[in-house]
């Protein structure tokens, strides 16, 4: 089975081999330079490249392990055979020989996951003879990959605008998610059409493309179509996926084709759910068997096979409303997953709460802004400030939950949409204030939102804080003072002078 790295890069091999658990020997090569991933069960075991600068040894020689007198002693070797001499002889330790290993595998893979052309070939006959027992974690490296790809190539990995984004169940542990993606992962809480996203994103359409790609392709967001290569081979360690009752196995009579106006009514419903338990119809301490029997209802009227010879966008929908119905089945039937996300729901439920306690607009502001008539005439302003408000007490909610990744990007994505309103500056610079590098931009939004906003005690408050935590004590001392003048009555304003 072989292809084009330009219709099937890399990191689209590497997940889809992960995905279906397959184990073998993906070469790749492009002009002179070819490199080969050892894969067991979906887990990247080795990789090798016939780059000089990738070589084992030179790794040895850079780090000092060994002389260029030891390597001329023991011959040309490869790799893994150089190892098994070199730690047998006690030169270097199995420690130092993994630690090493994992460098130039990572190295490998970073070389060869920015290749956009070229060719490979996967052979599932082809195994190492050598027993390696470690696998890799490849998700840091697919995302910093995957961020570092030609804007045209990953733009053009997304040619249907209607394809649907559903968030992961149990998303694997990524480090170091930028900013920007961590805002565009909060919005994908449910299934969100392509289009959507483009336009929640607040980034150019170019840059979310390439956001988009990375978090699907590490697997934090789930993508309804993949290009697939593999659909020949079968996984030797596949986990068991439901799958409805064929027709020959339904009783007789079988039940009738669903019609198109009931087909429609269950897309309808499927487009409202909010949760797996929408998506299945069934309650939370709804029991395993009841679960069981309510997907394979579903099933047995709804499986994309029995639509084959309906429209074309028609089939498009079951089999995207089908793949929700199967991903709900499969968080909830399993024990751990589903307390997992009974967990999740209940955060979110928490969250929204607190959402809705966000500081509403004073009538001051909100005065002072009625006044351009114009301006809130304009239906692309109206839908700008409504998605900032949205924006504000989803990031209130992160900042009173200790979020402070995620409330730092909803809380400047709204304070950057509408910067008239000074609960945005100030709630932005609040969060700011948290990190000691971000202290000095804190002062400038809190600063901004006293301004826009002088009487308001509470934004006196933080900026009297964050003096204090600057070790500006009196300007501190003057904010304070400024605050109880605002409003006598508040007692962290008076407490706070007190302490000052």
């Amino acid at each position: 089975m072989n292809g084009q790295l330009s219709e099937n890069p890399l990191a689209e091999l590497i997940r889809e081999l992960s995905a279906k658990k397959l184990s073998g020997r993906l070469q790749l090569q492009q002009d002179k330079i070819r490199v080969a991933l050892y894969f067991h069960a979906g887990s990247l075991l080795y990789a090798a490249c016939n780059l000089k600068t990738l070589r084992l040894a030179e790794y040895l020689l850079k780090n000092r392990l060994v002389t260029e007198e030891v390597l001329r002693y023991i011959g040309r070797k490869p790799d893994l055979e150089l190892t098994k001499v070199l730690t047998s002889e006690k030169r270097i330790t199995p420690a130092q020989a993994e630690q090493i290993q994992l460098k130039q595998i990572s190295d490998i893979l970073r070389v060869a996951l920015g290749w956009t052309n070229g060719t490979w070939e996967f052979d599932d006959r082809s195994h190492l003879d050598e027993e390696l027992n470690s696998s890799f974690d490849l998700s840091d490296i697919l995302l910093e990959s995957a961020r570092r790809l030609p804007t045209e190539f990953t733009t053009g990995r997304f040619p249907n605008r209607t394809e649907l984004f559903s968030p992961v169940a149990d998303p694997p542990q990524v480090k170091n998610l930028l900013p920007n993606e961590v805002f565009l992962l909060s919005r994908v809480d449910a299934r969100t059409p392509l289009s959507d996203l483009l336009v929640l994103s607040g980034q150019p359409e170019p840059e979310t493309l390439r956001m988009i790609y990375s978090l699907a392709v590490v697997g934090l967001i789930t993508r309804a179509h993949w290009k697939t290569v593999f659909s020949d081979l079968v996984g030797t360690q596949i986990k068991e996926t439901p799958k409805p009752l064929p027709a020959t196995r339904v009783e007789s009579p079988p039940p009738p084709t669903a019609s198109v106006e009931t087909v429609e009514t269950f897309l309808r419903r499927l487009a409202s759910a909010e949760s797996h338990y929408d998506v299945l119809d069934v309650n939370r301490d709804t029991s395993m068997a009841d679960l069981k029997s309510a997907y394979y209802d579903i099933a047995r009227k709804y499986h994309p096979d029995r639509f084959r010879n309906a429209a074309a966008q028609l089939v498009a929908q079951i089999e995207s409303a089908f793949a929700r119905i199967t991903q709900a089945y499969d968080v909830l039937r399993d024990e751990g997953q589903r307390a997992t996300y009974n967990s999740k729901l209940n955060a979110q439920a928490r969250a929204s709460k607190l959402a809705q306690s966000a500081p509403k607009a004073s009538s001051s502001t909100s005065d002072s802004r009625s006044s351009s008539s114009e301006e809130k005439s304009s239906s692309s302003f109206v839908s700008l400030a409504e998605q900032a408000e949205a924006q504000f007490k989803e990031g209130f909610a992160a900042l009173e939950l200790g979020q402070r990744n995620l409330a730092v990007g909803l809380l400047g994505s709204a304070a950057r949409t509408v910067p008239h309103e000074p609960r945005y500056r100030a709630y932005y610079g609040r969060v700011l204030a948290i990190h000691e590098s971000t202290r000095r931009l804190a002062e400038a939004e809190l600063q901004a939102a006293i301004k826009l906003e002088p009487t308001n005690a509470e934004y006196r408050i933080m900026l009297a804080e964050l003096f204090r935590d600057l070790g500006f004590q009196v300007r501190a001392k003057g904010e304070a003072e400024r605050a109880v003048a605002a409003d006598p009555n508040n007692k962290k304003a008076r407490d706070l002078l007190r302490t000052l």
